[in-house]
């Protein structure tokens, strides 16, 4: 098991690429901690994490709430005595363009895809300094400083585009301390937030919605970022720190 003994925090890790994410780390060994708002579809992850004889537990949590991070991580450490892994992938996103686009709606994305990936790596750090270091993976996206698109939001991009600048950031400052931080660069994928309902994934009448932005032909699986975060997570990634793995099917190519 790849993933044997170690501890992965999952924010977001109720639906979509986190929950994939969260089914495939507790498969390869680890112990799963799944942080998200949305209680039921995270107990529901739980129950299906359990059933397949893997370990994980539920922590109701806001990232850009301060008292909800360190809870998270407090619980995390005091129900497996450490933390490993911490899998930034909790992200919000509004279609909306720059002119249409609310205050609110900016300040919540930007709050919530940026600063939560800052609050997290910034109460994760001194647990994994503890244990030796640790793996840090962020969830970015194409439509961050890779590509513009008029299909997303200015806030969206904005945050995408910060998520890469702090993981460089991130791991040059703490590679010292043998913590690695990388971040995936995920294309098209079809998650309820890409407007796909989570069982109907498999339905052409939804995934049409993603289809034709990538190369290969097919359209991307939460799956396809679950791999990409495991191989980060384990050891055998141990000598990448402060790259973006791009994963979107060769949409970026042309």
């Amino acid at each position: 098991m790849r993933l044997k003994d170690k501890v992965a925090l999952i924010t977001g890790g109720n639906s979509g690429m986190g929950k994939a994410a969260a089914i495939l780390f507790a498969q390869e060994g680890a112990q799963v901690v799944i942080a998200a708002r949305n209680e039921a579809s995270g107990r529901e992850t739980v129950k299906r994490i359990v059933e397949g004889g893997g370990e994980a537990i539920f922590v109701r949590t806001d990232v850009s709430r301060t008292a909800d991070v360190k809870n998270v991580i407090d619980t995390t450490v005091r129900t497996y005595g450490k933390l490993n892994i911490l899998f930034n992938n909790a992200g919000i996103f509004y279609n909306a363009h720059l002119l249409e686009e609310s205050e609110e709606e900016w300040n919540e994305t930007i709050d919530i895809n940026l600063k939560g990936v800052f609050l997290c790596t910034k109460y994760a750090i001194p647990e994994m300094i503890k244990v030796g270091g640790g793996s840090i993976i962020n969830n970015a996206s194409v439509w961050s400083t890779v590509v513009g698109s008029e299909l997303t939001s200015a806030s969206y991009q904005a945050s995408k585009g910060g998520v890469i600048a702090l993981t460089k950031n991130t791991a040059v400052i703490y590679a010292k301390e043998n913590i690695r931080v990388n971040s995936i660069i995920g294309g098209s994928i079809a998650t309820p937030m890409s407007g796909i309902p989570e069982d109907q994934l498999d339905n052409p009448e939804y995934t049409k919605l993603v289809e034709g932005f990538a190369l290969l032909p097919r359209i991307g699986y939460p799956k396809d970022i679950a791999y990409a975060a495991l191989y980060l997570a384990s050891d055998e990634s141990a000598f990448v720190t402060g790259s973006s793995l791009v994963v979107d099917g060769g949409e970026t190519a042309v």
